[in-house]
């Protein structure tokens, strides 16, 4: 009988202890002990698993520069995100497009009107705005003013003494060498702010410098055109000043308080920024076209060749002075989009306001195609080479 003594069912040794009973490696079944100690360390996997998830989705929240990871009921919408990006690094192939296809079927842009223009150029200032923060806005008066000052230096220095070489040199009638030195003399536009914003470029400076160099041009402009052309220029400062607090100030403003106390309702629009500034700057290219067809085509090679050269030059120089002065890339392209960007409309309406010639308005009209057409190119190379926050 000794040898029963080992067996489950015996009373001697063979007492249950689910705690230390053992089932040898043939058996099919688990005992108590064991089961109840599986069951334990899969609810604590599980547990753990519950706490890693909850932590990674509120790294994810206290970062707000950064999306959580989008979850498969998101595809849609990160299909459309990359249609849009997609679109805008192609934003110089639509540019020349716009140009082309409004030059010779200007009834595809004739609708997209003054009023239009405006309120869509205030709609993306808006959006521009949301990019910002109140602190960003504030940084540029505070620990960059000397950074201000240097583009408005550029801006007032650079496209003029171009300017003015190119309407002596040029061989141009004297109505397109006043018109070529007009051009010169103007502030940045908001267009300057479109293509700094697809080129990656500090947006805080760049809305800036397009806001105080349109503000000094109550003073600046009057003073250069009597210099390069020989005739006072009167500018109306109201109009100009309330000008810029419609299209730029106001909109910006409003953007970056939104942005900067209620970033939640702007994170999801921020992303579709771009692909809305790259299809307003391509309307208002074939609008500016199409309602100036007639003047393009009588233009001519010379007076299109000579607002090439200018605006070229402002590009150039633009960055590579900035370069020489051991500024960042960053900087460099803000200025360099900034010098090389002017308002062309501006000088049109100064032209038709103040000159009896009807050739002045010319190269205005000539400055805006080329200058926007040569700015997308740009901003769009540099949109595909250059890295978020180089």
């Amino acid at each position: 009988m000794a040898g029963a003594a080992g067996e489950p069912g015996s009373d001697k040794g063979g007492e249950s202890d689910s705690s230390s009973s053992k089932v040898p490696a043939s058996s099919k079944f688990l005992t108590y002990g064991q089961l109840r100690t599986r069951m334990a360390v899969w609810r604590a996997e599980r547990e753990a698993g519950s706490v890693e998830a909850a932590a990674a989705k509120a790294l994810a929240l206290a970062q707000p520069g950064e999306a959580p990871v989008a979850s498969s009921g998101n595809s849609f919408e990160d299909g459309v995100k990359k249609l849009a990006t997609g679109f805008t690094q192609l934003f110089p192939l639509w540019c020349i497009i716009a140009a082309s296809t409004g030059f010779y079927h200007p009834p595809l842009y004739t609708w997209f009107d003054t009023t239009m223009t405006t309120n869509g150029l205030m709609l993306i200032m808006l959006g521009m705005g949301i990019t910002l923060t109140l602190d960003e806005i504030k940084t540029v008066f505070t620990k960059q003013p000397q950074l201000l000052m240097l583009g408005m230096v550029l801006q007032y220095t650079v496209l003029p003494t171009i300017g003015y070489l190119i309407s002596r040199n040029w061989g141009l009638s004297d109505g397109l060498a006043v018109g070529v030195a007009l051009v010169s003399c103007m502030p940045g536009g908001t267009a300057s702010n479109i293509m700094a914003y697809i080129a990656k470029c500090d947006m805080g400076l760049s809305l800036m410098m397009t806001t105080a160099s349109t503000l000094m041009a109550i003073v600046v402009t009057p003073l250069l055109t009597l210099l390069l052309v020989g005739q006072i220029v009167a500018i109306d400062a109201q109009a100009m000043f309330f000008s810029v607090l419609q299209l730029v100030l106001a909109p910006v403003l409003i953007g970056a308080t939104v942005n900067t106390y209620a970033p939640q309702l702007v994170n999801r629009i921020k992303a579709y920024m771009p692909f809305a500034a790259t299809t307003m700057c391509v309307l208002i290219i074939g609008s500016m076209v199409a309602t100036n067809a007639d003047v393009v085509a009588a233009a001519g090679f010379k007076i299109l060749s000579a607002v090439m050269v200018l605006h070229s030059c402002g590009f150039f120089l633009g960055f590579f002075v900035s370069k020489g002065l051991g500024l960042s890339n960053k900087i460099a392209r803000t200025n360099s989009i900034e010098v090389g960007m002017q308002s062309s409309a501006l000088a049109g309406v100064l032209a038709r306001l103040h000159f009896t010639d009807p050739a002045v308005v010319a190269p205005c009209v000539c400055s805006a195609v080329v200058m926007c057409t040569l700015g997308s190119m740009l901003s769009g190379y540099w949109s595909m080479t250059v890295k978020d926050g180089e």
